[in-house]
């Protein structure tokens, strides 16, 4: 199933759309062909935190956040099984990317929430 369908259908549409509008505009790089770097995570998590704090980015609901990471992940670990070769361990690359965002996003929002809390 589309990831895009299986957003839409758990009721998930908006925030789908907007981090993957977020990904494309400042992440997905359609030469690249690695995976997101831990320094690309840190800057991602740390500019998201950044913003959050200052109200300069949207806020999404953690367990919604948390949801779309599970669709992913889903969907990650069948390629896993389906592919023998280490070169294509992820499948569509893409996506992998995609969900190292999604993952460094909620990182950033747990943070922020976790500041909230203790201020």
């Amino acid at each position: 199933m589309n990831i895009f369908l299986a957003c839409f259908l758990n009721g998930l549409y908006k925030e789908y759309k907007w981090l993957y509008s977020e990904y494309k505009l400042n992440w997905s790089n359609p030469k690249k062909h690695t995976e997101l770097t831990p320094k690309e995570i840190k800057i991602i998590i740390n500019k998201y935190q950044s913003d959050l704090h200052n109200n300069s980015t949207r806020k999404l609901v953690f367990k919604r956040v948390k949801k779309i990471q599970s669709i992913l992940d889903t969907r990650l670990k069948k390629y896993q099984f389906e592919t023998y070769n280490e070169f294509n361990r992820y499948g569509n690359l893409k996506e992998y990317r995609f969900y190292q965002f999604v993952v460094a996003y909620k990182k950033a929002l747990e943070n922020y929430y976790k500041d909230v809390v203790f201020d």
